[in-house]
């Protein structure tokens, strides 16, 4: 055999076994161990959920996510089994693919079955994003996690991050499993004797959005909505938003809840960290920013203010009572009145009313004439400040917005950007202005 033969003959070796090499790292998804010890590998997570055999709350099935996925579709537990997820060979991110907007990403249904996302000194962190800030964002019909089985059970701990999902939702003929944005918990058959539960250790929901077209738009990070549990051991419940309320937290009459650790929340906290509510069932009364809890025929309790770790909540639902509270809490309510105190309620409002604007109406009238002539006044203002400063198209738009008082968290909404896209935007801002601080924008141009 001449050089040439056994040089080619070399390559075609080494490449051989190059490929070999290669081949099982492209399979390598996900993995878990058999009963024999072995170590099996799976192409996708939804193979290596379907091949788990775990078969008691105590010892779960565990697969480690060795890659960052998408998903185009649910992940499901759907028989009686339990399963542990835990990031393998550094952090993972599981993604929401664009087109699989009408389904969560996980779902719980067999009955009796358990899913635990993460462990107790978990090393790497796992994320499930909604993918709500991307560019083109992400605009979903369904929460990240559904869990509805009677008796399953939902775990979450340490470094786990349910973030970034926008529940637009469907009108009234949307799946029950398509409400809420982060959790949605719903025993499936109302069976209140066999509750599903989400048993939060550790974590954190944040950035979920709950929007849907009907009337559950409502739990930005965790929805209850007929028989269901969650029960708060720790984690953080951060930077969510409902469009009616309970913007970190809403379950209805028959929902039951238990903090007894962790953080939720409120209207009190920075921006970015804030819970919101955005209206009431009773417009315009804005309430249950941090946790609401709805009853039958009416408002139920809530608390607009964070909820810290030394907190102790409790809100059990029963079908009989509309739930029985922990003593001494700092829970609010705000009831509308009875049918029989509005006959006489509505009439004097309206003629007090009536009064009012008659008394205000020439005051305000000069005002609401000059109006359009100041706002123009000030959007040429703010043009001719673009120009002399060299302001770019997107510190132009902050700026805008950031004198009409909104939150970071609005403007980053507004805007399609993330929070420290708006910091990153407003610190230039400021920079090009000679100025520190919102305060000394709003003294040197005024509100608009």
């Amino acid at each position: 055999m001449n050089k040439r033969k056994r040089s080619s003959l070399k390559f075609l070796l080494l490449l051989t076994l190059l490929t070999l090499s290669l081949t099982p790292l492209a399979s390598q998804t996900a993995s878990r161990i058999d009963g024999g010890g072995t170590i099996l590998y799976y192409a996708t997570l939804a193979e290596a959920f379907a091949a788990a055999e775990g078969l008691s709350l105590d010892y779960p099935d565990e697969i480690t996510l060795l890659a960052d996925i998408i998903l185009a579709e649910s992940i499901l537990v759907d028989t009686t089994r339990h399963i542990r997820l835990v990031p393998g060979g550094g952090s993972r991110h599981i993604m929401r693919d664009s087109q699989n907007i009408s389904n969560p990403l996980l779902r719980v249904t067999g009955e009796g079955a358990s899913l635990s996302l993460g462990k107790p000194g978990m090393e790497y962190e796992l994320f499930i994003d909604g993918g709500y800030l991307l560019t083109p964002p992400i605009q979903a019909e369904a929460p990240l996690v559904v869990i509805n089985g009677p008796d399953a059970k939902l775990f979450m701990y340490d470094k786990v991050t349910l973030q970034n999902n926008y529940n637009g939702g469907k009108a009234k003929e949307t799946d029950e499993y398509q409400n809420g944005a982060g959790v949605f918990i719903r025993t499936t058959g109302n069976d209140k004797d066999r509750q599903t539960e989400f048993i939060m250790k550790g974590g954190t929901i944040r950035g979920n959005i709950s929007n849907a077209r009907n009337i559950l738009r409502c739990g930005g990070g965790v929805l209850i909505a007929g028989f269901g549990i969650f029960t708060m051991e720790g984690g953080t419940i951060a930077g969510n938003t409902a469009r009616l309320v309970g913007g970190g937290f809403h379950t209805g009459s028959r929902g039951s809840f238990k903090k007894t650790g962790g953080i939720i929340y409120g209207s009190d906290a920075a921006d970015e960290l804030a819970n919101l509510a955005l209206e009431g069932f009773f417009e315009p009364k804005i309430y249950g920013n941090a946790v609401s809890v709805s009853q039958l025929g009416g408002i139920g309790y809530y608390r607009d203010d964070t909820v810290t770790e030394d907190s102790v909540l409790s809100y059990t639902g029963h079908d009989a009572t509309n739930g029985v509270f922990g003593a001494g809490e700092k829970w609010s309510t705000s009831l509308p009145p009875s049918k029989s105190s509005r006959i006489f309620i509505i009439p004097i409002a309206a003629i007090l009313a009536a009064f009012a604007l008659f008394i205000v109406f020439k005051k305000r009238s000069a005002k609401v004439l000059r109006a359009p002539a100041e706002a123009a006044d000030q959007r040429a203002q703010i043009e001719q400040i673009a120009i002399e400063m060299k302001l770019s198209t997107r510190e132009t738009e902050v700026f805008t917005l950031l004198l009409t008082e909104a939150p970071v968290k609005q403007i980053a909404h507004t805007l399609k950007i993330s929070y420290s896209g708006v910091n990153f935007h407003t610190k230039n801002l400021y920079r090009k202005l000679g100025i520190q601080s919102r305060t000394e924008l709003f003294a040197k141009f005024g509100k608009k």
